[in-house]
């Protein structure tokens, strides 16, 4: 029987699905070897999942907590991080599992993650925690289940070159998402996202602000609203609108490094990179006037870690998502917010920062707030899910 996910059921994983999921373990083993040996007086503690949610270098977090992490990165597509965490046991090798909302709908009753102890002595930062993000869907599931800690969140809007469209670099206009769909000045010079998860709501929501469409949940279309997307983004396909549809974060680096693209719907990190090569502000991240793809990244305890010995370890990593320290660092280096952000500007005053990288951390906190006034929220495991994906395999059929 299929659960709510419809794209996935664990009597349909194919050989192929469960060898993917082995080699992830296996190479993340090796990967543990090597670490052990560079530490071998540090316990150590395996996550799998979005590598947005690591440090550029875990060596803060290392002198902090006197634990080691190691994550292995997985893909941003949900079906292939659940096949890898139920078909092939990761759960036996890893310890933490890191990713968007909508898992723990599923993967928390069905047992594969551990219901989080709130009152463990490791998690001193939990009570101060603000319920807007520790209460959220991203770590509870539908029935109130408390299954993770809320690490990482942002507003995705989408990567642009202000020179090109006429802009200043600096500017903070709302811009539209019409840049993407259907501007003529942009025609052919858009990189779309190839999942459906990722790029079928901005479409939605796009037609929804303009009295196009009329759309119930962004998130979790109907058969019918789905189908009215799709028939939108074959007729902007077929007009030429895009330049290229991608794939993964690294390819959304690429073509903004590269100058392939003018316009592209990406997560905010690409367009830091592209500017370390291209100068400041040589790329911004916009600004919408309709809304944004609103996220957040939460971290479950695998269920086989209860048991495993060093259920200490993973709590202070689990507290240390929430610290002053991992937020500040997050935000300067990816521009992402998350619980506790005063924590984060306590901890960037106490430590010397600069007075510019002061006012950054304020200004990140203060950007995201901003986008979260506005729609919509996202979720990984739409219970349309399979309608949703039949009419985005059609678009991209076409």
């Amino acid at each position: 029987m299929k659960d709510k996910f419809s794209t996935y059921s664990q009597a349909q994983l194919t050989r192929r699905s469960l060898m993917q999921g082995m080699s992830a373990i296996a190479g993340l083993a090796a990967f543990g070897a090597a670490g052990r040996a560079a530490a071998q007086d540090m316990p150590l503690v395996k996550a799998y999942g979005v590598p947005t949610a690591a440090l550029k270098d875990w060596a803060p977090m290392e002198k902090s907590i006197g634990v080691r992490c190691e994550l292995s990165g997985a893909s941003n597509d949900v079906g292939v991080f659940m096949r890898d965490v139920m078909g092939a046991n990761m759960g036996d090798s890893v310890d933490l599992f890191i990713f968007e909302s909508g898992t723990e709908d599923i993967l928390g009753p069905q047992g594969l993650y551990a219901p989080l102890d709130e009152k463990h002595p490791e998690l001193t930062l939990w009570e101060r925690t603000s319920d807007d993000w520790k209460r959220s869907a991203v770590v509870q599931d539908t029935e109130g289940n408390q299954w993770g800690v809320p690490v990482i969140g942002n507003a995705d809007s989408f990567g642009y070159f202000p020179e090109k469209l006429g802009l200043a670099p600096d500017s903070e206009e709302e811009l539209s998402w019409s840049l993407m769909f259907e501007d003529e000045n942009t025609r052919g010079r858009v990189a779309y996202g190839n999942a459906y998860t990722y790029s079928m709501g901005p479409a939605a929501l796009y037609l929804q602000a303009k009295g196009a469409a009329q759309i119930g949940n962004v998130a979790d279309m109907t058969p019918e609203e789905a189908k009215v997307v799709a028939d939108f983004l074959i007729e902007r396909k077929k007009a030429g609108q895009f330049r290229t549809l991608y794939g993964a974060f690294e390819e959304q680096i690429q073509l903004l490094t590269n100058k392939e693209v003018d316009v592209i719907n990406c997560w905010e990190p690409a367009v830091r990179e592209a500017n370390l090569v291209l100068g400041p502000d040589a790329t911004r991240y916009a600004y919408t006037k309709e809304g944004y793809f609103k996220w957040g990244h939460g971290a479950y305890i695998a269920a086989q870690a209860v048991d495993r010995g060093n259920l200490d370890a993973i709590y202070k990593v689990l507290n240390y998502f929430l610290s002053g320290e991992y937020r500040a660092l997050q935000a300067r280096d990816r521009g992402y917010a998350g619980p506790n952000m005063d924590l984060g500007v306590e901890y960037a005053e106490a430590n010397g920062w600069t007075a510019e990288e002061v006012a950054a951390l304020k200004a990140t906190e203060a950007k995201v707030n901003k986008k979260f006034a506005k729609p919509y929220v996202s979720t990984t495991t739409p219970n349309n899910a399979s309608a949703m994906e039949e009419e985005w395999q059609r678009f991209l059929n076409a």
